[in-house]
């Protein structure tokens, strides 16, 4: 048969299976869907089940496979097993949690779920660890709710925003205004956000009310009222807005918070525990001596094969070695033949 004849064949079956392949990851519910759904990451990582699935099955099983007795196989199971869920869960739990904390300061929401608020606490506390739930914002996601505000109405969605996600509007809206109670803040006068803000509602304006108040009265106002423009101004600028570079700082600062926690617990505090177990096992509770179990020197510790380093070849390196392993074989016998004459000569 030509190729001529099988090629176009050859190229209608298989885009028609990637056609079939895409609706089918379309079809909610479906096993592709699953999968997809599974593999799927954010940004550039990998989707967390997937990534655990790779890290278990290509590093974990096989380390423990290879231990070589009870006690690396149960170091190995603390220690890997521990860096795995530390890198996997701790970092975004620690920064999750710690723009939580920010966010209730400085009345702007820093975190997204997909929890709902009558979740019971405890499903709400492994949020923090878990991929759907409590996540701290992205550079990008700050950039998309803080900025790019040009006028009235994407002034009015972002406070929405800001009141839905627990948020303080009042304190968004005078984000940079100055804190004459602060030793460092003296002298300095209110930024033009809080200007721009003061300008629209006017001096006397109580931005301490609940954000529904104030945002039902900045959509009372005029949209050609020049505040919004000056308002606009302060936030359109991704590189001068005051709420979206300060989030982004913070953020960055938070996850190196949690990227020095995490490095600290794993190169500091994970083998001092290892440390710890093995002398447990081992040594006196005041750790003056072997336990009486492992007192007799012919005890071995840990419980190593006694095996020759040549056993441990298989077929195929003795093959490689074979005149290195005859001449080491050949010098054994010379050696062993000089030896009994000695001793019979003597």
């Amino acid at each position: 048969m030509k190729i001529d004849n099988i090629a176009p064949k050859i190229s209608t079956a298989v885009g028609q299976g990637l056609v079939n392949l895409g609706r089918a990851a379309q079809k909610n519910g479906s096993a592709v869907d699953k999968l997809n759904k599974f593999a799927e990451g954010r940004g550039i990582n990998p989707g967390r089940g997937a990534f655990l699935a790779l890290i278990f099955s290509c590093t974990l099983i096989p380390r423990f496979l290879k231990a070589r007795d009870a006690d690396e196989k149960s170091e190995i199971l603390r220690r890997d097993v521990t860096t795995i869920l530390t890198i996997t869960f701790a970092m975004k739990a620690i920064k999750a949690g710690l723009s939580d904390l920010m966010a209730k300061k400085k009345g702007l929401p820093m975190t997204f779920t997909n929890i709902p608020d009558n979740a019971p606490w405890y499903e709400k506390a492994l949020g923090y660890f878990q991929q759907k739930g409590r996540t701290a914002f992205s550079a990008e996601d700050i950039t998309a709710n803080y900025a790019n505000i040009d006028g009235k109405d994407t002034l009015t969605r972002m406070l929405t925003f800001v009141d839905e996600n627990k948020g303080d509007v009042g304190k968004v809206l005078t984000f940079d205004k100055a804190k004459p109670a602060s030793f460092l803040a003296k002298g300095r006068n209110d930024g033009a956000l809080t200007r721009a803000a003061k300008k629209l509602l006017g001096e006397d304006f109580d931005f301490t009310m609940p954000g529904k108040d104030i945002i039902r009265a900045i959509k009372e106002k005029d949209v050609t009222n020049a505040a919004f423009a000056e308002i606009s101004n302060a936030l359109k600028d991704v590189d001068t807005n005051p709420i979206s570079q300060f989030a982004k700082g913070i953020g960055s600062k938070f996850e190196t918070v949690a990227l020095l926690a995490v490095v600290a617990f794993l190169g500091f505090g994970l083998p001092k525990l290892n440390e710890k177990l093995t002398k447990d096992k081992y040594l006196d509770k005041d750790g003056s001596g072997l336990k009486a179990h492992y007192a007799n020197p012919n005890t071995p510790i840990p419980n190593m094969p006694n095996r020759s380093a040549i056993s441990t070849f298989n077929q195929n390196q003795r093959m490689v070695f074979q005149s290195f392993l005859g001449s080491y074989q050949n010098q054994s016998a010379n050696n062993n033949a000089q030896a009994q004459k000695f001793v019979k000569n003597a």
